[in-house]
Order: C-alpha cells, then sequence, then structure tokens
C-alpha cells in the first residue's frame, strides 16, 4: 500500500502511484476494474487489491471543479467471493453496490471543505501495512461526512451507519483533528459505536466540537465503546519517514494494581526510499493490539462492519511483524518485491466473546487474579515469504506472480506449505465528453 507521504518524497515513486492509479479530472468516465487472485491465504501478508474478491467492478465518475458523484458495482460468479456486501445472486451473478456517494467540494478565502454523502471508503492512519483507528479493509461505510483545511490544520467529521447486528442497529461517529507541514504530522482522533433496537441517529454524537469518549472509556456501566486515537509521522529528511499511532479503547481508573484493564494497540514503522536504488522503497511496520481491543461486553458494540474488522485487518490479541522492499524497473513497467510477515496470533480475537475473569458474578475483584500474557495463549505462530513481480500490461492492467511461503506453529505442533500466486489488477477508464 502506497500513501501520500511517500509519494512526495521520490519522484519514480510518485509517477507510479500518478500512473497506477490515475483518475480523470474532469467530466464524464466510465470503467472496469477487474480482480483475479489465486494463491494461499497470507494472514500477515494483504495487498490492496485483496480487498475484494475475485470479479469485476464496473464504475461511473462524474467530476467537475465542485461536484463528484462515483457509483460502482461489484460482480462475480461465486458468492464467496462476495463476502464483503454479498446482497442478491441472480441466475449465478451475485452483485452489490461497492461505492455511491455525492461529494460537493469548494474554498472560501483560505477554508478549503468538502462534504459527502453516501457508501465510500474512509481511511484515517499513519500506517503503510494497516491502519489502527480506519481502514479501508471492510466494506465502504454509508456516512455522512465533513472535511475541511485551513491552512496546515485540518479537520473531519464523519456519521456512518453499520451493519444490523442482532437486531440492534449500529452507528459510528467519528471525528479527527490534525497538524500538518512538510515535515511533521499529527492527528487526534476519537470515535464511539451507539448501538439499540430501532435506535436512531443520535444528536448528541453529531456535534464535532464535544468530546464524547471521556464520558465512556473506562466506565463500568457496560455502556457505549469509545476509541481515542493520535498519530503521527515525521519526516526528517527526503526519502525517510517515521511514523506512530496508537488507540485507547478502555482506561482503568477504578482499580489500583490492574494494569491488564487498559486495553490499547499501537503501531511503529518507518521508510526510506532510493537505497540501495534510486527506485526502491523499503519499509518496516510492526503493530501490537491486545486481547478486547475492538470489543465491548455487549457484542453489538465490536468495531466490525459486515463481519471485517474496521481498525487493524488482524483484529486484536497479535503482534506482526511486516518488512516490505520493492523497486521499479523500466520506469515502473515492472515492479519485483519481497514481503516478510512474522505474527503471533493469539487466542482471544475478534471472533470470542468478550469477558471478565477478573471478577465474581457481584462485580468484586479477584486478588489474586493473573492476567494472561500477550498474546493470549496458546499462541499461533505465523511465518509468511512473498516473493513476487509486477508487470505492467499496459491499458490501466497489471499482472503480478509470486512465490509464497507460509509456516505454521502451535503447541510443538508445526506444518507449512508452499504455493505459487497471480493477480490480475485492471482499471480500464472510457472519458466520456458531454457536448
Amino acid at each position: 500500500m502506497l500513501s501520500l507521504p511517500l509519494a512526495q518524497q521520490n519522484s519514480y515513486w510518485s509517477n507510479y502511484v500518478s500512473d497506477k492509479y490515475r483518475k480523470q479530472n474532469n467530466g464524464h468516465s466510465f470503467g472496469v476494474f477487474g480482480h483475479f487472485k489465486k494463491d494461499n491465504d497470507l494472514l500477515g501478508i494483504v495487498q490492496n487489491s485483496d480487498l475484494i474478491g475475485n470479479g469485476a467492478i464496473l464504475t461511473y465518475r462524474y467530476i467537475s471543479p465542485h461536484v463528484e458523484i462515483m457509483n460502482s458495482m461489484f460482480f462475480t460468479y461465486d458468492k464467496l467471493e462476495a463476502e464483503r456486501g454479498f446482497v442478491r445472486t441472480v441466475k449465478n451473478v451475485t452483485m452489490y453496490t461497492n461505492q455511491a456517494y455525492l461529494r460537493v467540494f469548494n474554498s472560501w478565502n483560505d477554508l478549503d471543505y468538502s462534504i459527502k454523502i453516501g457508501r465510500d471508503f474512509l481511511r484515517v492512519g499513519q500506517g503503510l501495512n494497516a491502519n489502527l483507528f480506519l481502514s479501508n479493509f471492510s466494506r465502504p461505510f454509508d456516512q455522512f461526512t465533513l472535511k475541511a483545511k485551513l491552512g496546515k490544520l485540518n479537520a473531519l467529521f464523519s456519521a456512518i451507519e453499520l451493519d444490523t447486528l442482532l437486531e440492534h442497529n449500529r452507528y459510528l461517529y467519528m471525528h479527527s483533528f490534525g497538524y500538518q507541514s512538510d515535515r511533521f504530522s499529527i492527528t487526534f482522533g476519537e470515535s464511539i459505536i451507539a448501538t439499540g433496537i430501532s435506535k436512531s441517529i443520535n444528536i448528541q454524537y453529531l456535534n464535532p466540537f464535544n468530546f464524547w469518549s471521556w464520558e465512556n472509556l473506562g466506565s463500568t456501566n457496560k455502556g457505549l465503546n469509545a476509541f481515542l486515537y493520535v498519530g503521527m509521522t515525521w519526516l526528517p529528511r527526503e526519502g525517510l519517514r517515521f511514523y506512530g499511532e496508537t488507540i485507547i479503547d478502555d482506561i482503568n481508573f477504578h482499580q489500583k494494581d490492574a494494569f491488564y484493564l487498559n486495553r490499547f494497540g499501537y503501531l511503529l514503522g518507518f521508510q526510506k526510499t532510493g537505497i540501495p536504488l534510486k527506485s526502491s522503497n523499503l519499509w518496516v511496520e510492526y503493530a501490537n493490539v491486545l486481547n478486547q481491543v475492538y470489543q465491548s461486553y455487549h457484542p453489538t458494540h465490536i468495531y466490525t462492519h459486515r463481519g471485517f474488522p474496521i481498525g487493524h485487518y488482524l483484529g486484536n490479541d497479535f503482534n506482526n511483524l511486516r518488512i516490505h522492499y520493492s523497486h521499479l524497473i523500466m520506469s515502473g513497467q515492472m515492479k519485483p518485491f519481497i514481503d516478510i510477515s512474522y505474527l503471533l496470533d493469539g487466542s482471544n480475537g475478534l471472533d470470542t466473546l468478550f469477558d471478565n475473569p477478573w471478577e465474581n458474578e457481584k462485580g468484586e475483584f479477584f486478588e489474586d487474579y493473573e492476567p494472561p500474557s500477550n498474546p493470549t495463549p496458546p499462541v499461533t505462530k505465523w511465518i509468511e515469504l512473498e516473493i513476487g513481480v509486477e508487470l505492467n500490461a499496459g491499458y490501466g492492467s497489471y499482472i503480478t506472480i509470486t512465490g509464497q511461503y507460509q509456516a505454521k506453529s502451535i503447541d510443538n505442533e508445526s506444518s507449512s506449505n508452499f504455493g505459487l500466486g497471480i493477480r490480475f489488477w485492471t482499471y480500464f477508464q472510457i472519458p466520456f465528453k458531454h457536448k
């Protein structure tokens, strides 16, 4: 996954990104995004194009100086490939609306602002491999989002409708405030999940200047699920980037000598371009998310959308180190790469129910309670390796051929497998000018 700070540092990668993800800047355009993947189910190594299943997305986009309209539909012949958004199958064709939104944007004096209504991705974070706060791993969100930028200051507010669980309507409210210069950026954010049977939008959380989380963090009333977030990026010189972020789910204000009641996760990474080749790109990222982060007492408060994590794609209760190296050949026509992932996966992930073994039925704490280690045993160890090359086939199409290795070990039992993988990624656009 590539990001804007990388594109700003190195012209080789800036050109590569603009060529691969080029969009029409005005008028109408029709496009077809096709994806085919055949390889092992790697856990710690996720490519951006793998966020949808095998199939095709038909898109229409209109862009003018102040308005953008987007609609995309996903089609596949195997409903298992549509797990992020399965709706219905008609004559063996499964389909769902992937993106559909209206965005209005403008400037007033030095203030740039935009308003978006509809279904789209929303990503807030510093990571190249993953984000702890809001990622693009689940299906796009149905949302109302307001963005504003004034000089080096920026702000974001969004109200999101999540999928229904246990007949509970679920809403995610989030806002963030940040500062960004050429060398440094910092973002503070908070979000809250509110659920209930027949529940509607809560006006209280439509106020972006109200701090919601402090009313719920570390709460003992088993209420709403709130999160705090901070992320930073530092660019000390051209081609070098350090970044990190943390998310806080719960803070213990009530019990002494009970650090295990604090629920948080953090992510650290660095990136270096231009060594040993001018078109080289190396980044290393480490993430540690404790058990029960993204979860709460009530199962409808889980930090997921349509069964997929909203934050880090590995969920919680894990340690993960990922190393990526790639470089460009022939002006981006060929990109060899290698990915290495070392994952310690605990037994208390998002698929386990939230429990409180540190207290009895009366809510009294056990004085001799000893919390499990991090990650929670038994721990599954995954070592994964993917080596491959991406080829630019022209017309917005890319073919990736990889060799893969995956080793798994738990309780002195181990297994491994090798495989060959192939990905086909294309986005073909037809511009259409209305006279």
